[in-house]
């Protein structure tokens, strides 16, 4: 086969022949390749390389079109250089005095043929080899594909190089054999011929057998088989340690004159081999072509992905490049392109199934979680999330910001973008001996467009808190208008209430009177998780003397329909039972509820894919609610603390470590001005303020916030015209976060 030069001046157009091995002694037949095996034996763990913050996208990379055709940038980015992996030739020689080997020539490098000389090259061809796989990043000329790799160079010509260098077969065999003993992980052989005689498949078969992989060149002769060489090295070293070189162009096409991969192609790799540019043993600099430049860009491969991966076997490394390669072909494996294109990037990559290192548990490398608003941003932020040691389907060792890949909840879609769309009540009822029954029903007077945000006030003479915390809807539009009931029966002291939706939760005991509105934690905004609601009560009122108590208990549920955000479950369940007090005397009121509340598809608002193995869980908690009011005049002051137990999957990601702390407050004071109401509402809404996870390695997960909202809302109500601005300062528990908006709404009657 035969290799061209470009010539930098003159557009002179150069044959050189040292790039084709002619084995001098009679060959046999060589067999095909079968597919490339991997070892079962699981490799250990080891731990990943550190990321170095170097600039590398520099002139000189940008120069080294080999290099950047492969991409290897990605894995230098990695940490990776091929430093102390040894990657040995088998070539017409070395530049022994260029700088750019310079400290990185094995000292076992040597001529293997009888003609005792250095291993000096005299015709280029074996420097401008190297300079591709492993030219120094000195910020000079081009720079290796493994820069940092340590050079063994096997000088195997005859010495006659004016017509071509001629190789034989025993020169090659001593030269493999020099490479094994060398401890070389990679022999490149940018040679081509006949098929080699006994004594030099048994040397391929020797270098396999001691774990060193053989990067062949296909050839230059646009056949539709690989030389007879490559198919000898398959025949006699196995598929698993094999990788046959073609050539490619800068566009990513297999170039016109190099052999296709026929028979060889499960283990073809195209690389770039026209123009690229090396430099020969005067230090000139030149553009080649020909598979002979193909072969050093996979063997700088294989340097990175040993040094970067050192629990790699051979076998794994010729898979994974094989296995990640550009399809550039037929889809698929075939007889023209093989595997494919070179890509060091995707090589360096996880393949197959991350899982926490140690452990067979999954994890996930995307899109991983939707945190509800109660947990902010502090389950993503904490330091457990960053650097979790992760391992790929091939045993590698890599690090993942876990908590970059969860999407925090979102703070409403507020901030001048409101409009106003009240609600109509119709209600009535009647009386029969001592039992009274009441029905509410409410409804839109119209019906959204679908995707339109609308603000839905039912309580017009009092501001909701920060308007995210309720009514605003981006999907309302795909509900029916008839959306809230409600039906009261009445005996004497005792009471029964059935109601559905928003209806449901004002009716809950204890929702109006210990803050329940900043307890909704299903919905991804927080914000139409009433819905869905069906609640029964069944109350007491007794006459103390003093003053009314009340006493009810509720048993309510709810099936939340999510939207299909990051490819998780797409519904959500929440049953809950509360028991409720209150009793008034005068213009002072005080309520304390307990409630127990059982959590399945989601938890306070957060959803994780199931390799978390988040199930669920159960909160009980408690609120209590102090009112004062008289003559328009009226302050309240309400909080409630919960406590929380995660219900998670055995084999998940995730561990309980005892339980979450959960806290809201509001106060609230309203008086009369200009023939209205004005009202200020102070609050933290609902907030994780203690408590953490146990990833399964053992890692504390904090999932307190990272900082607690405070909202703030004044809101102004006189006749048909209404007033309500709000702010909140670190909204959605996320620090630094602000939302800021404001209401009006005039109402007409016609």
């Amino acid at each position: 086969m035969s290799d061209t030069v470009d010539w930098p001046k003159g557009g002179l157009r150069m044959l050189l022949l040292a790039g084709g091995a002619l084995c001098l002694q009679a060959c046999g037949g060589g067999g095909g390749p079968g597919p490339a095996t991997v070892s079962s034996v699981p490799p250990p763990v080891v731990t990943p390389t550190p990321t170095p913050t170097i600039v590398y996208d520099t002139a000189e990379y940008r120069r080294s079109d080999a290099a950047v055709s492969s991409r290897a940038i990605a894995a230098w980015q990695a940490g990776a250089s091929g430093a102390g992996v040894t990657v040995a030739f088998i070539d017409s020689g070395v530049d022994l005095t260029n700088v750019e080997f310079a400290g990185r020539i094995s000292t076992l490098s040597r001529d293997v043929t009888s003609a005792g000389r250095s291993a000096q090259d005299s015709s280029g061809h074996g420097t401008a080899v190297v300079g591709v796989a492993a030219a120094g990043r000195n910020d000079s000329g081009t720079m290796g594909i493994a820069w940092g790799a340590t050079i063994a160079m096997f000088r195997a010509d005859s010495g006659n190089c004016a017509d071509g260098c001629n190789f034989s077969d025993s020169a090659i065999a001593a030269g493999l054999d020099a490479a094994v003993s060398a401890g070389a992980r990679v022999v490149n052989i940018s040679l081509g011929g006949s098929n080699g005689n006994t004594q030099l498949r048994n040397a391929f078969a020797r270098a396999a057998a001691a774990g060193t992989i053989l990067v062949v060149s296909a050839g230059n002769d646009a056949g539709a088989q690989v030389d007879p060489l490559p198919l000898a090295a398959l025949a006699s070293g196995g598929a698993a340690a094999v990788i046959v070189a073609g050539s490619s162009n800068a566009q990513g096409a297999i170039s016109d004159f190099t052999n296709r991969a026929g028979t060889a192609q499960n283990n073809y790799l195209l690389a770039l081999g026209e123009d690229v540019r090396s430099f020969n043993h005067q230090g000139q600099a030149y553009y080649y072509s020909g598979s002979s430049f193909s072969a050093p860009a996979v063997t700088g491969a294989v340097a990175l992905l040993a040094q970067a991966f050192p629990n790699l076997t051979s076998g794994r490394i010729v898979e994974i490049l094989l296995r990640t390669a550009d399809d550039v072909g037929a889809s698929g494996t075939d007889a023209v392109t093989g595997r494919g294109l070179l890509n060091i990037e995707r090589a360096m990559q996880p393949i197959g199934q991350t899982s926490l290192a140690g452990t067979a548990i999954a994890v996930p490398t995307g899109a991983s979680g939707s945190l509800g608003s109660a947990m902010g941003d502090g389950l993503s932020t904490g330091s457990g999330m960053r650097g979790v040691p992760i391992t790929d389907g091939y045993g590698r060792a890599y690090t993942l910001e876990l908590g970059g890949t969860m999407r925090s909840a979102a703070t409403g879609r507020l901030a001048g973008r409101l409009q106003a769309a009240g609600l109509e009540t119709a209600a009535t009822g009647s009386r029969a001996g001592g039992l009274y029954a009441a029905m509410e029903l409410r409804a839109t007077p119209f019906r959204d467009e679908p995707g339109q945000d609308s603000f839905r006030n039912s309580d017009t003479g009092v501001a909701h808190l920060g308007f995210a915390q309720r009514g605003v809807d981006a999907n309302a539009g795909a509900r029916n208008p008839l959306r809230e009931t409600r039906l009261s029966l009445r005996s004497g002291a005792m009471g029964l209430t059935a109601a559905t939706g928003r209806l449901a939760t004002e009716s809950l005991p204890g929702s109006a009177s210990a803050g329940f509105v900043a307890d909704d934690g299903l919905s991804p905004d927080e914000a139409t998780g009433t819905d869905g609601r069906q609640m029964l009560m069944v109350d007491s009122r007794i006459d103390t003397g003093i003053g009314p108590l009340t006493l009810a208990l509720a048993a309510s549920s709810r099936n939340v329909a999510l939207p299909p955000t990051l490819g998780l479950m797409k519904s959500a369940r929440q049953d809950q039972l509360m028991l409720a007090a209150s009793w008034a005397a005068g213009p002072a009121s005080v309520a304390v509820h307990a409630a127990d509340t059982t959590d399945d598809g989601a938890l306070l608002g957060t959803r994780l894919d199931p390799a978390f193995g988040l199930l669920g869980g159960r909160t009980q908690a408690l609120g209590g609610s102090f009112e004062l009011g008289a003559g328009g005049f009226g302050l309240r002051l309400a909080g409630t603390q919960g406590w929380v137990s995660p219900r998670l999957a055995a084999a998940g990601l995730l561990r309980a470590d005892g339980l979450l702390v959960t806290r809201s407050w509001s106060a609230t004071a309203r008086a009369p001005v200009q023939g209205g109401q004005l009202s200020f509402r102070l609050a933290q809404p609902l907030a994780v303020t203690s408590g953490r996870f146990l990833l399964a390695n053992g890692t504390p997960l904090s999932a307190a916030v990272t900082a607690t909202e405070t909202a703030a809302e004044v809101g102004f109500d006189r006749g048909d015209f209404s007033l309500a601005a709000f702010h909140r300062q670190d909204a959605g528990n996320i620090r630094g976060r602000t939302d800021t908006g404001t209401a009006v709404t005039f109402r007409t009657r016609f």
